[in-house]
């Protein structure tokens, strides 16, 4: 079975909560998110601890430290967009730079976009995101197929 056809099926039962728990009213404003990040086997910036700090209420960085090889970490500076037709869903996007510790793929560029969830009931958020990446020092290699899935906890309501 392809690593495309597993990760969708890893995907999908996280998309299936989001979509249950769509109907909410209330929306919860939160200012840090830490969690994971799950992500495709040939990232180099893929699983790992994730966390997003909100500048202002569609402004974000968020910080990602790969714990498996190779070791890796990556900022990211993204913009959140709502979606009207369902409450505390929101698609993103934005761009950044990873640093590599490990092989010769060590410094790069990356971009993001994805859709972000947030619970109203409990302090959990949840995204999938697109991550591609394109490596510029010592070896160039652009990493199109990149998805990921994040579970965070969010933290210092606004």
């Amino acid at each position: 079975m392809s690593n495309k056809v597993v990760m969708n099926k890893k995907i999908l039962p996280f998309v299936i909560v989001i979509l249950l728990f769509a109907g909410s009213k209330a929306t919860a404003q939160y200012q840090h998110q830490i969690g994971v990040r799950l992500g495709s086997a040939d990232q180099i910036n893929s699983t790992g601890i994730s966390y997003r700090y909100f500048m202002s209420e569609g402004k974000a960085v968020e910080g990602i430290l790969n714990l498996k090889s190779p070791y890796s970490v990556a900022a990211l500076y993204e913009f959140f967009k709502p979606i009207p037709a369902v409450n505390n869903l929101k698609w993103f996007y934005g761009a950044g730079i990873y640093a590599g510790f490990q092989g010769d793929e060590n410094l790069g560029i990356t971009g993001i976009a994805g859709l972000d969830y947030q619970f109203t009931e409990v302090p959990i958020n949840l995204s999938l995101d697109w991550k591609p990446e394109l490596s510029i020092v010592q070896a160039v290699k652009f990493r199109a197929s990149t998805v990921g899935v994040s579970v965070r906890f969010s933290f210092g309501k606004k």
